[in-house]
């Protein structure tokens, strides 16, 4: 006769595997709280344990499946004590219908709340920005536009305004080797044990200053803000912030969004003012700059 005491238990393994990926969906997802915004997370190469911002995203997806598939087989595997145990509760006194509207109720009130963006759901989305703008420390980790590490060389001198034979000489100058001008900036960061940030600094100077957007009596064309802050994560920079980048006097920017009916504090980030108001960070520059 076989000794089950030492017979393979498919339940007990179902229920490891269910608390095993409970702890690592809960550390990936903490993990993905902190870590910067993805276009400065690929800009900087951030990693964290050797593992990068989509390495973490991948982890987290894959042991959140498996925490789902194993969390309804374990539920499989014990439905007769589970049943058992709502009977005992349904006889008793705790009056389980209650509790189940009680706890449906709160489930719907939450997803609203994070919906409508509303407290106390609004303060943890509010510290979650405020954790992952905490990277920034320097305005030069920002790079000048989302995703611009996948650029090629040629794409990414010519949308920043720099001549290409100029970019190649500099970069062979710094003893940096690529392919040629359709190679991406990240290859070229990585192929020289470099980030795509560190590659910018070597080209910068060449960039030309920016055209200012004053956004005068006249304001500028709509269009033309479109081009200039497109994918420039403006939504992170206070208004302060974005005079300074576009050349607009605070003092203008502030009449112009008071004429508009829009309230904010100076600490306020454009996106935080944006969702209060029902718009967009970019509609909250082309309100500043009075684009028309």
């Amino acid at each position: 006769m076989a000794d089950r005491t030492h017979r393979f238990n498919w339940r007990s393994l179902t229920a490891f595997i269910v608390t095993w990926a409970f702890l690592v969906a809960t550390v990936t997802g903490v993990v993905l709280y902190i870590v910067p915004h993805g276009r400065v997370a690929y800009w900087i190469n951030w990693t964290l344990a050797g593992l990068g911002r989509t390495g973490w995203a991948d982890v987290h997806i894959l042991f959140g499946a498996v925490f789902i598939v194993t969390g309804v087989l374990h539920l499989y595997f014990n439905w007769k004590p589970f049943k058992n145990y709502l009977a005992e509760r349904a006889g008793g006194h705790l009056h389980l219908r209650r509790e189940l509207w009680v706890s449906l109720a709160g489930t719907v009130a939450l997803v609203v709340l994070a919906v409508g963006h509303l407290p106390p759901a609004s303060w943890l989305f509010d510290l979650n920005e405020r954790v992952k703008g905490a990277w920034v420390a320097n305005p030069a980790y920002e790079p000048p536009y989302g995703h611009a590490e996948e650029t090629s060389l040629a794409g990414f001198a010519r949308r920043q305004g720099m001549d290409l034979d100029r970019v190649t000489a500099e970069l062979r100058a710094a003893g940096i080797a690529f392919a040629g001008p359709r190679a991406r900036l990240k290859d070229i960061a990585a192929a020289n044990g470099m980030t795509a940030m560190g590659l910018y600094a070597v080209i910068r100077k060449l960039e030309p200053p920016p055209a200012p957007l004053p956004g005068g009596d006249g304001g500028v064309a709509a269009a033309a803000v479109e081009a200039r802050l497109a994918g420039s994560g403006m939504g992170r920079k206070t208004v302060a912030d974005f005079c300074a980048e576009t050349g607009l006097t605070p003092e203008l920017a502030a009449e112009r969004l008071r004429a508009a009916g829009i309230r904010w504090d100076g600490a306020d980030k454009l996106r935080s003012i944006a969702e209060r108001h029902g718009m967009t960070p970019m509609d909250l520059a082309k309100v500043m700059l009075a684009a028309r």
